[in-house]
């Protein structure tokens, strides 16, 4: 055989599993390959990596390397056609191996090929590795050759469908260790808030968060992180994300999408808005224009209405607006018809409940008191009274209802409710006392806090609680009440008396 020192590069893709080749050297330390996780999105633990050699190396007295054909696979190799090629079956299947390197889809095809065959011939393993941890693993117990490399999946009862990972590597014979960084080239999806507006907005954010709090009437803005996946080997892909927003919030139908540093134009996706669920599908052309990996952004907004939930009134498990997405992609090269869907990436929209007490300096509540809520922009919250609960619940300035107003009043038992602001502060102006009852000259600062978990849900709200004081005229001279008078008639009769001393004074000047 002639001598064979041309590394082999490989590019083995398929559902599920990972095809590497690795050409191992002769030398004192043992061979093995570390497998590493590519990212934190990609789990490794509880997954099996199996090796299987397809040809044995050994080293002339030249230090030339010999390829001999693993006869477990010479089966395989005598049904191809290598008429091409020339010498042996171990220079034939070699040739025909070396022939497909720097074509990855004719390589993957010949990689998926000898892994039916193992599996079909009941041919196991030279050796595996059960992962103990999400981020690396090692195959030991090998003898120079090479190998092709495979994930036989994770025996978890629910995988999660992002930790299919697949390695594109080039492995040299310098020496018999080797390290393999796993490829995320599948898709994976993460949505979150990047804002909240006062108008529709779909802007491309930097980062974002997995929960917020708005107010009725305004826009949430949202985007979907995901990857271009690898298309390696398709004829067909399915790339479709489907996006579900509750009843509180409807989708202000402005997505657009970029992938790298390109906007793309409407004509290279497709989007379906169908009430709360919104379906955005970039097909296999689009995403073939780009590199395996590349950032993909999907933005748009949605506007909070008046059925969203208020905390913490609706059900606990659904008192916020609540927003799932997720991604149904293609996971099988030779059977296109078979797909995955991610497991749905939540973000958590909060709206909160503003509860006012009014009351005397007694503490005594009171009635009939009117106000003016002022929200963060110094705009006046415009609202409507549920004539049954008789709590106001905000509404759009430019809602067509009957009864919007933005004029609260304290109840007989001095409360006021008022349903859908986000956190923030707010100015409280009284318009209208309790009778007599002084005005309140200055507005009531009132400051609605909150605060997440990790995953977005409310950790804790504060502020949204506040009780207002009025005092009446009596107690407040100056605005009126009954110390005006007597000051009146105190001034009264000092005039008089200055009066009636000057008129003394004159007469008693005159009689001299």
């Amino acid at each position: 055989m002639k001598n064979k020192t041309r590394v082999i590069l490989a590019a083995l893709l398929a559902l599920t599993i990972i095809f590497s080749m690795s050409v191992l050297s002769l030398a004192a330390d043992p061979p093995a390959i570390t497998i590493n996780r590519p990212n934190e999105s990609v789990s490794m633990m509880n997954h099996t990596y199996q090796a299987f050699k397809i040809f044995d190396i050994a080293e002339d007295t030249n230090g030339s390397l010999i390829y001999t054909l693993n006869s477990a696979y010479t089966a395989f190799f005598n049904n191809l056609d290598l008429s091409a090629y020339s010498g042996d079956i171990n220079a034939k299947a070699y040739e025909y191996v070396a022939a497909r390197d720097g074509h990855p889809e004719d390589f993957q095809t010949l990689a998926k090929a000898l892994y039916n065959h193992a599996q079909t011939n009941s041919i196991s393993p030279d050796s595996f590795v059960k992962a103990t941890a999400a981020d690396t693993a090692t195959i030991t117990g090998l003898t120079p050759g090479y190998y092709l490399v495979y994930d036989a999946g994770s025996d978890a009862a629910n995988p999660d469908s992002a930790e299919k990972a697949i390695a594109n590597i080039a492995l040299t014979n310098a020496n018999p260790t080797v390290t393999i960084d796993l490829k995320a080239t599948v898709p994976t999806i993460d949505k979150k808030i990047t804002g909240v507006n006062d108008a529709a907005s779909n802007a491309v954010a930097t980062d974002g968060e997995d929960g917020a709090s708005a107010q009725i009437g305004q826009h949430i803005a949202f985007q979907i992180d995901s990857i271009v996946p690898d298309l390696v080997g398709y004829s067909t892909y399915t790339y479709k994300v489907t996006d579900t927003m509750d009843a509180g919030l409807t989708p202000d139908q402005n997505v657009a999408i970029k992938i790298g540093n390109a906007v793309l134009a409407a004509a290279k996706y497709t989007v379906e808005y169908n009430g709360q669920v919104t379906t955005i599908t970039i097909p296999k052309d689009t995403l073939a224009e780009y590199v395996a990996g590349t950032p993909i952004a999907i933005t748009y907004s949605a506007t909070v209405n008046s059925d969203a939930n208020v905390y913490p009134y609706a059900n606990p498990l659904t008192n916020n607006t609540g927003n799932t997405a997720e991604l149904e992609y293609s996971s099988n090269v030779e059977d296109t018809t078979e797909k995955t869907t991610t497991p749905p990436t939540n973000v958590h929209v909060y709206l909160f409940e503003l509860d006012i007490t009014k009351t005397n300096s007694k503490g005594e509540t009171l009635a009939g008191a009117e106000f003016t809520l002022k929200d963060p922009s110094n705009n006046d919250v415009y609202v409507v009274q549920d004539a049954t609960t008789k709590k106001y619940k905000v509404v759009s300035s430019s809602a067509a209802i009957d009864g919007i107003t933005t004029t609260v009043v304290s109840d007989e038992n001095g409360k006021i409710y008022i349903d859908g602001l986000a956190a923030g502060t707010y100015n409280l102006v009284e318009t209208k006392a309790p009778t007599d009852y002084n005005l309140l000259t200055d507005p009531v600062e009132i400051v609605i806090s909150a605060t997440y978990n990790a995953d977005g849900t409310l950790n804790a709200v504060s502020g949204n609680t506040v009780t207002v004081v009025n005092r009446s005229g009596a107690e407040l001279p100056g605005t009126g009440g009954i110390g005006t008078y007597i000051f009146t008639i105190g001034g009264a009769i000092i005039m008089v008396t200055a009066v009636a001393y000057l008129i003394l004074k004159k007469k008693n000047e005159a009689a001299e």
